[in-house]
């Protein structure tokens, strides 16, 4: 991709109305979601900094977001007063939800993304990955992994004592605790990794005769359009294997439209 397709990409982003249904950055994140947005090589394309909710679906029993009534949503620790409140009039299937931090990062080369990469792996992301557009988009996904997912409702009746409710509060807020401490490791190390490989801020580039970039870098190996390595080696390599090995792992080939 050459520097200017991707320049060009990152302004229509970052100038576009955010789509999400709170229309804005989360606080807890708004620090490294600026930090990355600063960088010559990189922004983000979508996030969420964590949060717990409830959702009151249909009476039909299916899971979904599309459709369904947010009855909670907390970006931060919740009260057991303000779940407990919630629930007295829900109507279908309840259920309690803590989603973990999640970032969408594009990046311009595939170097760029691989560093991205390493760095979520070596904070604690280990569910994260590379994805690569067959027009030579390149985004790192930043995920990990503790979620939870209890149903408390079923049309309409509670299915759980108030210890269990009080039981799950602090569960939930546990999870979101640890979320906040991921995100502040996160950003620390990311600052630490683009510093130690001469990424801050800018990143000087040499172009052939068509104008796409040549990275300073030895270039990776390419990967085919009709790859498709969904490596799921991340739980069950040994303790002693590297974070390259858990990168390589992590790289996938998609065909989406760019």
């Amino acid at each position: 991709m050459s520097r200017d397709v991707f320049d060009n990409q990152k302004k229509t982003c970052l100038s576009s109305v955010d789509l999400s249904r709170k229309g804005s950055i989360d606080a807890p994140i708004l620090d490294i979601v600026q930090f990355i947005n600063e960088q010559a090589n990189f922004f983000t394309t979508s996030s969420c900094s964590g949060r717990l909710l409830v959702i009151d679906n249909d009476v039909d029993g299916l899971i979904k977001k599309q459709g369904c009534k947010w009855i909670l949503t907390s970006h931060d620790c919740i009260m057991l007063d303000a779940l407990k409140e919630k629930l007295v009039n829900i109507e279908g299937n309840a259920v309690f939800k803590f989603e973990p931090f999640v970032m969408h990062i594009q990046c311009r080369s595939l170097d760029d993304a691989q560093l991205m990469l390493r760095t979520a792996v070596g904070s604690g992301y280990r569910n994260s990955g590379i994805s690569v557009g067959n027009k030579g988009k390149f985004i790192t996904a930043i995920r990990s992994t503790h979620s939870l997912e209890v149903p408390l409702t079923n049309c309409g009746k509670l299915l759980v004592s108030n210890e269990y409710l009080e039981f799950l509060v602090n569960t939930g807020n546990n999870k979101m605790k640890e979320n906040l401490l991921r995100i502040d490791r996160l950003f620390t190390t990311l600052k630490s990794s683009l510093t130690n490989n001469g990424n801050l801020n800018q990143k000087k580039f040499k172009t052939n005769s068509n104008g796409e970039e040549k990275s300073g870098r030895q270039d990776a190996k390419p990967i085919s359009r009709n790859e498709d390595i969904m490596c799921k080696k991340q739980t069950t390599l040994p303790e002693s294997s590297s974070i390259e090995d858990l990168t390589e792992c992590s790289i996938f080939s998609s065909d989406f439209k760019t």
